[in-house]
């Protein structure tokens, strides 16, 4: 259980950027689709919040700091 409870910290300390650009950036992004009563979308919303995800990671920031 010790081991189970390492690799999982150590993964999203690893990945953090890309969970948050996932789950939050994707939910933020698809609610304003909804918004705009584009529904269909949802799935391509949460991939465009993943790329945001590993963008940043790519670069160690987000993509509007400098």
């Amino acid at each position: 259980m010790d081991k189970f409870k390492e690799i999982l910290t150590n993964h999203i300390s690893n990945w953090n950027m890309v969970w948050f650009g996932l789950i939050f950036w994707g939910s933020v992004i698809n609610a304003i689709a909804e918004i705009y009563l584009i529904n269909n979308y949802s799935m391509l919303c949460y991939l465009f919040g993943l790329l945001l995800g590993l963008i940043a990671k790519i670069r160690g920031t987000w993509i509007w700091k400098i």
